[in-house]
């Protein structure tokens, strides 16, 4: 359950992020939701490790580097179903969602089993 809502505060943000990028900031939708990905996995690797595996101690750069390596595969995920959203006319924040959703499940299997294993 935490690791839903903690997902959920990440979505957001990176739609955030990304909605700022690409209307505001002129960037790339691809570019910005690099970068919006990246504010979001970080975000949801501090609180996941404050709230849902606080029984493994302490936040180490290897940890934080396993998120970001397991969460690629996410974000290819999702940067799929961007691209073919897109392309069907969906609104690309529409897209985004959808895809970060569809990501989601195989970001959980392998946050749980890789990212937060007992080292």
């Amino acid at each position: 359950m935490q690791f839903g809502l903690i997902s959920l505060s990440g979505l957001i943000l990176e739609n955030f992020f990304l909605f700022l990028l690409v209307e505001f900031g002129g960037l790339d939708l691809i570019i910005g939701k690099l970068l919006g990905a990246e504010a979001s996995i970080a975000l949801m690797f501090f609180l996941n490790n404050r709230y849902t595996f606080k029984k493994r101690p302490g936040v180490t750069f290897k940890r934080f580097l396993k998120s970001n390596l397991v969460r690629s595969g996410g974000i290819a995920i999702a940067l799929i179903v961007l691209k073919i959203g897109t392309s069907m006319g969906l609104w690309y924040i529409l897209a985004n969602t959808i895809g970060i959703i569809v990501g989601f499940v195989f970001n959980y299997v392998m946050e749980s089993v890789y990212t937060w294993a007992e080292e």
